[in-house]
């Protein structure tokens, strides 16, 4: 058996729907905050058409999520960023240099000397569609199409006329320029963090779909545990969630028509959202002698894909059961005194059904004794896809 990995926790920050930092969201539990609700107007437009999504590829029949409006807040300039960078470039970027901020000072090394030289950040990130990347698509490639498509249709427009049009279509877009290069490359938010911070350990994003924190965070461990490094930032970032995402569930049917409601007898479909949740790992033996403060230690990792199945989309208890198995043989720790379970429990219904079958086979050994509790904080802030944790 390996011995545990032993990783303290000493620094958090996050947002969420409904809770604007790390101290809200757990205040939100507690509270039984449901923050899951319809988009804005804004968002919504034309997208939402309960009566014909079945007959079109475009279109959603629900604009319900765990959006967060008005919290995705940062100052640019705190960071050392041109405000003008803020409007075009992707707000993933921002918003994770923001946290990783805060989580660094939550640790309490914002402002302390430490050795920025075996300090890294690995994120769990996608490459889903996103503002920035829309604005890149509008800027070199529908504007012309759209000037195509008027010559054909006004063929008397002069090209002054032309001209003046494309300028005002360009005029209501979103800055583009070299200086929103870096922002608008997916795999380039990490090494911003490392710039604006001063960190030179490795950086790097994991897409791993929804697993992609959870692989951030087993690649962070490795860093500390191999010597590498000596700390770590480590999380997963979902900052926006746009309708054309929804329109990609709505093709498969994964979306819930009503609320999000994960091992709900009668319930199936999931719902998205957006979110930044960030933490600082250190060795529990550093963390102790340095007189860090603890939230919690990470006392083992297990990693398995499901291999062959019925479909791509379609989880199996197997994998499943072998990571569980691997988590547990790695920390030392008899799955039968664990009291507690949080659950990935994204609401569809064989997704949830494979986890139950999962969960009986790691903890069946209890039997009728004490049983654990199961929960997901899904159901309060929708899935978040790379920024879910699990």
């Amino acid at each position: 058996m390996a011995a545990p990995v032993d990783i303290a926790i000493i620094g958090l920050s996050g947002c969420y729907a409904g809770a604007g930092n790390a101290q809200r969201y757990w205040q939100n539990i507690l509270d039984k905050v449901d923050a899951v609700a319809p988009a804005d107007e804004e968002w919504t437009r034309h997208f939402l058409d309960h009566d014909h999504w079945q007959q079109r590829n475009d279109r959603i029949y629900t604009n319900r999520g765990g959006f967060l409006r008005d919290l995705a807040v940062i100052d640019p300039t705190e960071y050392g960023v041109m405000p003008n960078q803020a409007d075009g470039g992707d707000p993933d970027h921002l918003l994770a240099l923001k946290h990783a901020g805060d989580a660094l000072g939550d640790a309490g090394y914002r402002k302390k000397d430490f050795d920025r030289q075996r300090t890294g950040v690995i994120l769990g990130r996608g490459t889903y569609t996103n503002r920035g990347q829309a604005n890149v698509l509008a800027h070199a490639l529908f504007v012309d199409e759209l000037m195509d498509a008027v010559r054909g249709l006004r063929p008397d427009f002069s090209d002054a006329e032309m001209l003046e049009l494309h300028a005002k279509l360009k005029k209501q877009l979103p800055p583009y320029s070299g200086e929103l290069v870096g922002q608008l490359t997916p795999n380039v938010i990490t090494g911003l963090i490392c710039n604006r911070l001063d960190l030179m350990g490795p950086n790097y994003i994991v897409d791993a779909a929804c697993a992609s924190t959870m692989m951030a965070l087993d690649q962070a461990v490795r860093e500390l545990v191999t010597g590498r490094c000596d700390l770590m930032i480590t999380g997963g970032v979902q900052a926006q969630t746009p309708p054309q995402l929804y329109v990609q569930f709505t093709q498969i049917k994964a979306l819930s028509h009503g609320q999000l409601r994960p091992f709900q007898k009668g319930h199936s479909g999931t719902l998205l959202g957006e979110g930044v949740g960030m933490l600082v790992l250190k060795r529990l033996a550093d963390a102790e002698r340095d007189g860090d403060r603890i939230y919690s230690v990470i006392k083992g990792i297990g990693v398995a894909s499901d291999g062959r199945a019925k479909g791509l989309l379609t989880p199996r208890p197997e994998g499943e059961v072998l990571a569980m198995r691997r988590a547990y043989e790695s920390s030392g720790i008899d799955p039968n005194s664990i009291d507690l379970v949080e659950a990935h429990g994204t609401g569809t219904d064989v997704g949830d059904r494979t986890e139950i079958d999962t969960l009986k086979v790691i903890y069946g050994g209890r039997g009728t004794g004490p049983q654990i509790a199961v929960g997901t904080v899904k159901s309060m802030i929708g899935h978040c896809l790379p920024a879910s944790g699990s």
